[in-house]
């Protein structure tokens, strides 16, 4: 078995179509996928054609957007990608995602970074999200690589900046289960907070209907990996791990990055397997 749960297509940021990635990850050797895209269930469809084609077992999934100034990302799993409710949120997430892009390229503007939106959107074909923001300023020459136009523009702080509309993660958490899925906390070390303060939020979240957490993804260093490892085991959750690959042009990232150290896999799949439907 050789799982990947955590990939992102162009339905949402992610530079390859669903069925290219899925085709990649194939002749890459793995077996087991998830489709996590933020805020979309678009791609899944394709993506289940082709993995259908490819002989490989391609898991429903989407990457939901929480929390406010400190962005919580909370992962769905096995859930019917056909739900009128999860449907209905993504649609609204699109509109938001939409009139937050405005609001960024406008700021920009006003700060003489002239991007134009109608270049944001054409780099975005679906689902608009800051990372096409970047792309535009380094394309303009405002940046010289997407990470450096986050740090200059568009963390909080700076002047293209534009809070999300909050979404609470026991909300995300139950429009996963509604919708016959298990909810995982996304790469917790992103949260940059102290092992007691991320204990204890995990421990209300779980209370909350979170059901596991994402201890291998390339965030996770390796001194960090027992205590993850042991939180999700204390507190009887699923431990899962994913390279959050967006594309090969993209942070330099491949698919698989980081899961070599995912010595339980199997064990972890079978448990997560068990808990859902596809």
């Amino acid at each position: 078995m050789k799982a990947d749960l955590h990939l992102h297509s162009t339905a949402s940021d992610g530079t390859l179509e669903p069925d290219e990635l899925v085709a990649l990850a194939a002749e890459m050797g793995f077996t087991h996928l998830a489709l996590t895209d933020h805020d979309s269930v678009e791609g899944i469809s394709r993506a289940q054609d082709a993995a259908r084609d490819c002989g490989v077992t391609l898991i429903p999934g989407v990457e939901l957007s929480c929390g406010a100034q400190k962005e919580i990302h909370i992962l769905g799993y096995g859930f019917d990608p056909y739900d009128e409710r999860m449907l209905e949120f993504c649609r609204m997430r699109t509109m938001e995602r939409q009139t937050r892009a405005e609001k960024m390229v406008r700021q920009l503007r006003e700060n003489g970074a002239k991007i134009s939106l109608d270049r944001v959107m054409e780099l975005a074909r679906g689902v608009v999200a800051r990372p096409h923001v970047a792309r535009a300023l380094v394309e303009a020459g405002y940046a010289n690589s997407v990470s450096n136009a986050f740090d200059k523009y568009l963390l909080p702080g700076k002047c293209g900046y534009v809070p999300k509309t909050e979404v609470k993660v026991e909300e995300a958490a139950k429009l996963i289960a509604g919708a016959g899925g298990v909810a995982v906390l996304a790469h917790p070390m992103e949260l940059k907070m102290g092992e007691m303060a991320l204990e204890s939020l995990v421990h209300e979240w779980h209370g909350q209907g979170l059901a596991g957490i994402e201890v291998y993804h390339p965030s996770a260093a390796n001194n960090s990996l027992p205590f993850l490892e042991h939180l999700a085991e204390r507190e009887g959750m699923l431990t899962t791990g994913g390279s959050d690959f967006h594309g090969p042009q993209v942070r330099q990232s491949r698919i698989g990055e980081g899961l070599e150290r995912w010595a339980t896999m199997e064990a972890d799949m079978r448990r997560l397997m068990n808990r859902i439907v596809l």
